[in-house]
């Protein structure tokens, strides 16, 4: 027989515990949710339902694909959405002062969940909505690894652990009430798990990141300029007039990797790989990769740099893979 009845406490008990771990002091406070999707869906949304009476909002475009979705029903509800793209963000305090007096909170991002790429106009952002008693909601898909702070009192740091795991930080002034979370049923030992053995990883090092794009750098280009403000935590490539994917695959056979333990230390987002078209990139990414970028963009973790003889293997494979597409007579 089935009580089909979800105990809401055990989402705020999990809450609480999570908090501890996290070492967060006491006037912060967390929310568990099934990935980042569902904590910026679940923030935005209580809060615009909270706060019914506040009918503007900003947001920050071109850094993640997480507010997209959203902004149809603010337009639907006739919100005054102020919407800019990160690339015009030149001036912070002037894009703060052209908010209306209503406005419940803006939207932004600390890093790019692709390449890693950290926007530097975060902190400032923050700091003068919070002056302004305006939410701020900044999403961090992998910065928060590596990089812990004492939030302001009407911030809200929305941090990825996993796709299907995400923590919401609160500052003391939010107080929106929670959607469905605590309706949901929640393993606490496996989250608890999950959490620790995300902080005891050394996320980043980008000396080593660094040094191996430069030994690669006459052969396959860096995505990045030298001095870009980017997460030591991965290298990023361009290989050029070949799939990424397909030189990751013959990569993988060099290193007795299968597909599946490869592609947890490799990525790309070569469409094959995906099995997608191009708009799983390009409707939210600014600037818009071209088709070539998305094809040949590869991304590499710390522990696929630490493999042994990692350059020349990769190096080689894309040499490989270069002299398969050629046609000789």
């Amino acid at each position: 027989m089935l009580i089909d009845v979800v105990r809401p406490e055990t989402w705020e008990e999990l809450n609480d515990e999570v908090r501890h771990v996290l070492g967060l002091s006491p006037k912060l406070k967390a929310r568990v949710f099934q990935g980042l999707g569902q904590a910026v869906f679940e923030i935005a949304q209580g809060t615009a339902q909270f706060m019914a009476h506040k009918k503007s909002i900003g947001v920050i475009r071109g850094q993640t694909p997480l507010f997209e979705s959203l902004l149809p029903y603010y337009y639907k509800e006739t919100y005054e959405v102020h919407a800019l793209s990160h690339l015009a963000l030149v001036n912070v305090k002037e894009f703060v002062e052209g908010l209306k007096k209503d406005t419940n909170f803006v939207l932004f991002a600390e890093d790019n969940p692709v390449t890693g790429e950290v926007y530097p106009f975060v902190d400032e952002l923050d700091k003068l909505l919070n002056e302004k008693r305006i939410y701020s909601f900044r999403v961090s898909h992998a910065q928060h690894l590596s990089q812990t702070e004492e939030l302001r009192p009407y911030t809200v740091r929305l941090c990825s652990y996993a796709p299907d795991l995400a923590v919401a930080i609160l500052g003391e002034r939010f107080r929106s009430p929670s959607l469905s979370a605590f309706n949901q049923t929640w393993n606490k030992t496996d989250i608890l798990l999950r959490l620790q053995q995300a902080r005891q990883v050394r996320p980043q090092d980008p000396k080593a990141v660094q040094e191996f794009e430069s030994q690669v750098q006459n052969k396959i280009p860096a995505y990045f300029a030298p001095n870009a403000l980017r997460l030591g935590d991965r290298a990023v490539l361009v290989i050029p007039d070949a799939s990424a994917e397909a030189v990751a695959q013959l990569l993988f056979k060099k290193l007795g990797w299968t597909s599946g333990e490869g592609f947890q230390k490799i990525e790309s987002t070569n469409q094959c790989h995906w099995s997608t078209g191009a708009k799983t990139f390009k409707t939210w990414w600014e600037p818009t990769p071209s088709s070539q970028q998305l094809r040949g963009l590869l991304i590499i973790s710390l522990a696929a740099l630490q493999t042994k003889d990692f350059a020349n293997l990769l190096i080689s494979s894309y040499e490989e893979i270069k002299q398969l597409q050629s046609w000789t007579l």
